[in-house]
Formats: C-alpha cells, sequence, structure tokens
C-alpha cells in the first residue's frame, strides 16, 4: 500500500465518521449512554503494538575483476530487520462536539526492541542477531464516532475512530532520531461505571480498543508503508 492510498483510505473513513455523525445523534438511544458536548473525557491507560517488518538489506562490495572498469558486486552479508511487538503507555483527551461525535487529541510512548538477524556472510560465519532498543513516540489527532448499540445494555457503546499521528523514533542509545508519520483506524467499546447519560455528572469508565496503523518513514530499511496491529485498554474520568 502506497502511502498516497492509505492517506486516502483514512481520510475516507475519518469523512465517513464526520458524515454520519448527524443521523448517528439524531436516533432515539436513551438507553445507550453518551458524551456531553464539550465537557472533556481524559482516559490513560496502556496497550500492545504489534511486530513491524523494517525491510531487508543486502551489504556488497565490488570484487577485482580484470579486464573491466565495472566489475560485478561481491555480497559481504544479508540482513532483515523488525521491531518486535512491545507496550506503551497512552493518553488521550476527548472533547466531545456532539453527543455521539468526539475530536481527541492522544499521545503514546513506548520502548520496543529492534532486532536484526545477518546472514549470508561472505567469509561463512554464522546466522546472528542484532537487537538495540528503540524509543517510540506518537503524538496526533482523531475522530472518535459513537455507534448504536443498544445490544451492549445501559453502560456500553461501541465507538469507531480514525486519524493521523507525528512519529518519532530515537534509537543507538537514544543518540539517533528518526521521524514520520502514521495513520490509523479502530474500533472498540467505551463502558460507563457512572455517567453517560448526557445529564451534568461527572462520569468514569473503561476503553478497549483495537486498530491498525500504517506507517511511513521512521526506522525503515525499505520505501513504501508498514502496517501493524494495536491493542488499547484504558481508564476515562468526564468533567
Amino acid at each position: 500500500m502506497t502511502p498516497r492510498v492509505s492517506r486516502v483510505a483514512t481520510a475516507g473513513v475519518l469523512a465517513l465518521t464526520l458524515t454520519t455523525a448527524a443521523a448517528a445523534d439524531a436516533q432515539p438511544g436513551a438507553e445507550s449512554p453518551t458524551f456531553r458536548p464539550w465537557h472533556p473525557l481524559v482516559s490513560i491507560g496502556g496497550g500492545i503494538v504489534g511486530s513491524e517488518a523494517l525491510g531487508n538489506r543486502t551489504i556488497e562490495t565490488r570484487s577485482v575483476a580484470v579486464g573491466t572498469t565495472t566489475p560485478p558486486p561481491f555480497t559481504l552479508f544479508r540482513t532483515e530487520s523488525t521491531l518486535d511487538r512491545g507496550g506503551r503507555g497512552e493518553a488521550v483527551i476527548a472533547v466531545p462536539v456532539t453527543r455521539t461525535l468526539s475530536i481527541d487529541l492522544f499521545g503514546t510512548a513506548g520502548r520496543r526492541t529492534m532486532t536484526t538477524a545477518i546472514s549470508g556472510d561472505a567469509e561463512g560465519a554464522p546466522s546472528t542477531d542484532a537487537t538495540q532498543q528503540v524509543s517510540e513516540y506518537l503524538a496526533g489527532a482523531r475522530a472518535s464516532l459513537l455507534l448504536p448499540g443498544r445490544w451492549l445494555g445501559r453502560r456500553a457503546r461501541p465507538f469507531a475512530t480514525a486519524g493521523g499521528a507525528y512519529l518519532r523514533q530515537l534509537h543507538d542509545e537514544n543518540v539517533l532520531v528518526e521521524t514520520g508519520q502514521a495513520w490509523m483506524a479502530g474500533a472498540g467499546v467505551h463502558w460507563w461505571l457512572r455517567g453517560g447519560g448526557g445529564r451534568p455528572a461527572p462520569s468514569l469508565g473503561l476503553t478497549a480498543e483495537l486498530g491498525w496503523q500504517w506507517r511511513s518513514g521512521g526506522i525503515a530499511f525499505d520505501d513504501g508503508v508498514r502496517g501493524l496491529p494495536t491493542a488499547s485498554l484504558r481508564v476515562f474520568a468526564g468533567f
């Protein structure tokens, strides 16, 4: 998937979220919890990020050849790098603009292991793995839409979300910095332990979310867009 296609896909999900907000808001959902417009929800928690293939590289040199100025390349070794699955902390500030639509500002911070498999050594050395720690940060915005969900009862309601973020990664003992972009789409469920009826009262609850993320830039050895799954669990409070 090219960066243009991923941006179009995310923009399409975001446009669908915005254009269906009014319809969802007009549905009779007295039994389902709703947002309180312009009363922020603050949530904190953690999540898991899936593994991410960073690409392959072939390290070559030029051999010595008689009778030519461009001798054929000689392979020294090959590498294949992956960012392993890891955890992260998350914080989200949601500002509801209607009873079903909110604009969210979010940030994540985590630490993952980058594993590089080295093989095909020209001198016959055995294959080996090299690892290093990568600090990873995301900061961005998204739109979230509450969906009809009476089947979940009076305390829970499903939602869909889509947005984008700035990606910053530090490696080699936080000396080297790589930056990029991320687009994401996901769905989940809010559980209200208190509040959620649209009345002027504080709210408290839990959020579980599954998503998919597309990335470009950052630490990568191949051009193009990389995809990875995400899962999150957060506690939220409203004022």
